[in-house]
């Protein structure tokens, strides 16, 4: 089998840059709910300072900054011009006044120490190559007796089963092997631990399996085209070597579907923690 091609900054970047116009756009729309999600779990309270790490298109931002008000202020960064440029779009939208947004790398934070009351980063920290930098940046960042608040992929079961572990299979059948910077899944106790060890405590868990219906086998498709993986792995191919490979794999697809649609495993881990 031929060596995994990690993933780099620079396709990452692409990728979410030719993407943008339609994350969380096709489908369920399901890092907003996510995000909304993480935000209530925060105790946020009007008048503080947010940072919203790999912030995409605003499934975070977008109700802190409605929780901060007016006398708070909510930072955004990412690494793709083209995402945050539809994320000012949905800031504007909203009416909200309270944010900020910047081109930044998250292992890299351009902000004074303690900046921040809150620091998030919504089921981000698997496409960090160095997730240690940016989870000691995130550290520093963050006010003592703040909170960092983290999503992530719960590791059972497995994450988007089970049309996700069929794309891979699929793929190691085309010998292509695309890996993110780190691990997609973690168990609870796994990602509590990597935060103990930058000296978050306090730790408050919770850890939910959602089940996502998708219309059509293909509504998924356009989903897994917004994705890092996914689109990673079928813009390494030729166009023709693609078109099989995408009818291969909905037509596997298609025998697991229900009659409401198919029905994909989204198990999240959030983890609230204090500096």
């Amino acid at each position: 089998m031929s060596e995994p091609i990690i993933i780099n900054k620079q396709m990452i970047e692409q990728i979410f840059d030719e993407a943008a116009t339609l994350y969380d756009r096709v489908g369920p729309s399901t890092f907003s709910q996510f995000g909304q999600r993480l935000v209530d779990l925060v105790p946020l309270v009007p008048g503080m300072r947010l940072l919203d790490i790999a912030t995409g298109t605003g499934a975070v931002l977008l109700p802190a900054a409605r929780r901060v008000g007016a006398q708070g202020r909510v930072t955004g960064i990412d690494l793709s011009c083209a995402i945050l440029h539809e994320a000012e779009q949905a800031v504007s939208a909203n009416g909200l006044t309270n944010v900020e947004l910047c081109k930044m790398d998250a292992e890299h934070l351009d902000f004074p120490d303690q900046a921040f009351d809150v620091v998030t980063c919504a089921l981000s920290l698997f496409l960090f190559p160095d997730v240690d930098a940016a989870l000691s940046v995130m550290y520093r960042v963050c006010k003592p007796g703040g909170y960092v608040a983290v999503s992530y992929f719960n590791k059972t079961p497995p994450m988007f089963d089970p049309a996700f572990p069929i794309l891979v299979q699929q793929s190691l059948a085309y010998h292509v092997v695309l890996q993110l910077p780190q691990p997609t899944g973690y168990t609870p106790q796994e990602l509590e631990a990597l935060l103990s060890r930058f000296g978050f405590h306090s730790c408050n868990m919770y850890y939910e399996n959602n089940d996502i219906v998708y219309a059509s086998v293909e509504d998924w498709w356009a989903f897994c085209m917004t994705i890092v993986g996914p689109r990673a792995t079928f813009l390494s191919m030729n166009n023709e070597i693609g078109a099989r490979f995408k009818n291969e794999y909905l037509a596997k697809l298609r025998s697991i579907l229900r009659q409401d649609g198919l029905h994909i495993s989204f198990p999240i881990i959030y983890v609230i923690t204090k500096r």
